[in-house]
């Protein structure tokens, strides 16, 4: 019983020191592993592309020759409309308000004095032409050269009563002319003088544009000149913001508008974005000046508002072209080819051989092989696994580059491997 006992007991410590030496031999690696999902799989179509406003407004110069900026609304503000944006000098355009003001008071008092010398010029002629008809009325029936008399005063009465009357007709219809001409100096004027001051047409960010100044291209800023027409500001609309990307003319036949699309920017990390595709162009362009690549340009509206959301950043869409409802799928990068077989990896490194069907560019359809809910390798565990010491070795690991003790041997000769041997 006693030897038994002892026997077991070696045998425990003989396991023990085995497990021992497989821990201390055995080089720990984390691989990491994901569950098999079931659901729905979205196949997708990459494009890249920048956020920008959906409505965006480009402010330019007046046409109105040497201007100057003196105050621009703060770069990257937001503004409302109506509220100012750029305010040009305006000396001398208010100089000139100023005279074409006075001249057209000038020209309004003038027309005033015609109308009222019209007025009594008028009663008069009216009045002289009432006595001539008067007096040859009188002087009907007298004697023939008394009457001749009176009716060639009368005739001279109506036709200076007309000539007068059209000459200061004439004389108002002037003075109306010229102060018609001088309230059209003044609203233009005006108009010239309202354009000093540009307003924002539509609520959004002001952001500066570029010009050419002094030889080389720099940002628009106060005291600069414009010619009149060059544009100075670019007025994104923020409240819709959309993506303008680009799909190769290859895959361009797979998108549409109204696919749902999925959105992440590399200036917001860890964050994706609802979106819908509005438009496709219906041509394809070189992506790159001498570039022989063709694609589409795709506009995704973006459905979801954030004030992180600036025009200009970096974006990668995901297009949804098709979704399969139910299915069991795994991330691309846990299926392995193997000597022409397609096999995935469970979390004990099992080697498990699939069937896979339709792919999207980040995940899978496993059509046999996997039930869902199993975990599986995302990395090949197969290579650079490590061994124990002495699992493929000949001799013990701890021999290596041992020398053996010598022996002597029979005939007095050194043997390797112990002492002599007994008589």
């Amino acid at each position: 019983m006693k030897k038994y006992s002892i026997g077991i007991l070696a045998a425990v410590i003989i396991v023990a020191g085995y497990l021992g030496v497989n821990v201390i031999f055995t080089k720990s690696s984390d691989i990491p592993t994901i569950t098999v999902a079931t659901g729905p799989l979205r196949i997708t179509q990459q494009a890249t592309g920048t956020v920008d406003a959906a409505q965006a407004f480009i402010i330019s110069a007046p046409p109105i020759r040497g201007l100057q900026i003196t105050w621009m609304a703060l770069e990257g503000s937001m503004v409302k409309v109506r509220d100012t944006v750029i305010r040009f000098d305006a000396t001398e355009q208010l100089t000139e308000l100023t005279d074409y003001q006075s001249n057209l008071k000038i020209n309004q008092t003038t027309l005033e004095r015609a109308r009222q010398e019209y007025t009594i010029q008028k009663k008069n002629l009216e009045l002289e032409l009432q006595r001539a008809e008067r007096k040859n009325d009188e002087q009907k029936h007298e004697a023939p050269r008394l009457a001749e008399e009176a009716r060639l005063e009368l005739d001279l009465a109506r036709l200076n009563y007309q000539g007068k009357l059209d000459q200061l007709t004439g004389d108002v219809q002037k003075a109306e002319l010229e102060v018609q001409r001088a309230r059209d100096k003044v609203a233009a004027s005006q108009r010239e003088l309202d354009q000093l001051t540009i307003t924002a047409p539509i609520p959004g960010m002001v952001v500066y544009l570029e010009i050419w100044k002094g030889g080389q291209s720099a940002k628009v800023q106060d005291g600069d000149s414009p010619w009149p027409g060059q544009g100075l500001i670019n007025l994104p609309n923020l409240s819709e913001m959309v993506v303008k990307a680009t799909v190769s003319e290859v895959d361009a036949s797979k998108v549409d508008s109204a696919q749902e699309a999925v959105v992440s920017l590399d200036a917001v990390p860890g964050k994706t974005y609802r979106g819908e595709v509005r438009k496709k162009s219906t041509l394809a362009r070189r992506k790159d000046p001498g570039s022989k690549i063709n694609v589409f340009d795709v506009e995704i509206v973006l459905l979801e508002k954030d004030e992180q959301l600036k025009p200009g950043m970096s974006a990668s869409c995901r297009i949804v072209i098709d979704q399969i409802p139910d299915v069991i799928k795994v991330p691309l990068e846990a299926v392995f080819e193997k000597e022409g077989r397609t096999v995935v990896y469970l979390e004990n490194k099992r080697e498990v051989e699939v069937q896979v069907g339709r792919r999207s560019d980040m995940e899978i359809e496993i059509t046999s092989g996997l039930q869902g809910g199993e975990k599986v390798c995302l990395v090949d565990p197969t290579i650079g696994e490590p061994t124990l010491p002495g699992e493929k070795a000949t001799e013990p690991e701890l021999n290596k580059g041992r020398q053996l003790p010598q022996r002597p041997s029979p005939d007095g000769a050194a043997r390797p491997g112990g002492g002599r041997r007994g008589r």
